[in-house]
Formats: structure tokens, sequence, C-alpha cells
């Protein structure tokens, strides 16, 4: 039976987090988004709830060589990678419209977020049900390049909006390793196709390709 979410919170509470795609670079920089995902959508096996978030265990490693991390899916107590050293950190990837986005064609965005955050979603969910139902205020707390910055969240009122089908992370973005290609990373000599890209992380100037 896999970990429930309040156990995995439990377990990385504490650790840092790190931006992905959609990012606001300075003190008081705000974005309306609406958000791709539900709330809760069910109990899982221990009677937990479960929601329809995109949040995985993951490791960050450079496996071909380039220089450039990548987002690979922990294996739990079979994975090569957590054995190697490498240690895995909980991290919530979430799909959203940016509603501030001139450009058409660069409003889908994906913004990757750790424990804090995930906490704060989860409060959302409780208090205004599924994410997908509104419009979010997102606005940052924190100089650029600071270590210390948060984000505040501020829900408006419900609005039907129509919104494209969220997309399927696992396999393009975060890669799904078997053991021979998980010991293959560590060594810095897998092979990367061209459609599997992740992200870096981290709230500095990145490359907006996405893989959705």
């Amino acid at each position: 039976m896999g970990k429930s979410l309040g156990d995995l919170i439990k377990k990385y509470d504490n650790v840092g987090a790190k931006a992905g795609w959609f990012s606001l670079k300075d003190d008081g920089d705000s974005a309306t988004v609406r958000m791709l995902h539900k709330g809760q959508i069910g109990t899982e096996e221990d009677g937990s709830p479960k929601y329809d978030l995109d949040v995985f265990e993951v490791h960050k490693l450079d496996v071909d060589g380039s220089g450039k991390e990548r987002t690979i899916l922990c294996k739990g107590e079979n994975c090569e990678i957590c054995k190697a050293g490498n240690k895995s950190s909980l991290r919530m990837f979430l799909q959203m419209i940016n509603l501030d986005e001139k450009d058409k064609e660069k409003q889908l965005q994906l913004w990757e977020r750790g424990i804090t955050d995930i906490k704060q979603i989860l409060g959302i969910i409780e208090e205004y049900g599924d994410l997908n139902a509104r419009d979010i205020k997102i606005k940052r707390s924190g100089a650029k390049g600071s270590m210390k910055t948060t984000y505040q969240y501020f829900p408006k009122d419900k609005t039907e909006r129509e919104l494209p089908e969220k997309q399927n992370l696992v396999g393009n973005l975060i890669l799904d390793l078997s053991r021979e290609d998980q010991i293959k990373a560590i060594e810095g000599r897998l092979e990367i196709k061209k459609n599997n890209n992740s992200s870096a992380g981290g709230d500095t100037d990145q490359d907006n390709s996405r893989v959705f």
C-alpha cells in the first residue's frame, strides 16, 4: 500500500521549494490563474482523502552528463537512486492557465512547488472545493533571489471557464525509469529522448518550452 499524502507531507516537511515554468520574479509580483485540478476526488485505500493533484516523490539528477538536472520518479524501497545516496523530495506540479499572460499560446503553464505550497493548496481545497471552479490570484513575498520567498493565494468567486484537459506528466516531464535505466542515470549515461524533458526548477529565468 502506498503512503497517503498526509504521510508524505509529514516526511518532507521543512523541505525547500522550487519554481517551474510559471514564475513570479520579484517581491509583490502577482498573477491570476485558473488551475486545471479539481479538489478531493475520493479516498485512498487507507481511508485518507484522495486529491486530483500531481504530487510525487522525485529525484533531481543529471542523467546524461548534459549538466541539466532531470526530474525522476522515486521508486521507494526499490529505488536505486535512493540507494546511491540521492535524496528524494516531495514535489507538486500545478497545471494552470495564466490569465495575465497576453500570448494565448503561452497561457498553459506549469508550476513546481514544495511542501509549504502543497499544504496551502490542500487548505484551499478544504475551504473552497475544486481548484478549477474559480480564478486564484497568486502573490509573491520575497525579493528576487531570496531563499525565503513565500506565496499568498487569493481565491475569487466561482465562474465558468472552458479549460483544456490536464496532462499526464509521468513519462514526459517526470521520467519513470526501470532499474536498469536508474543505474544508467546515476552514472550519467542515460540517453534521453527529445520528448522526455524536465525542469531544473528555481526562481530564475528559464526555458519556457513544454512537454504538454
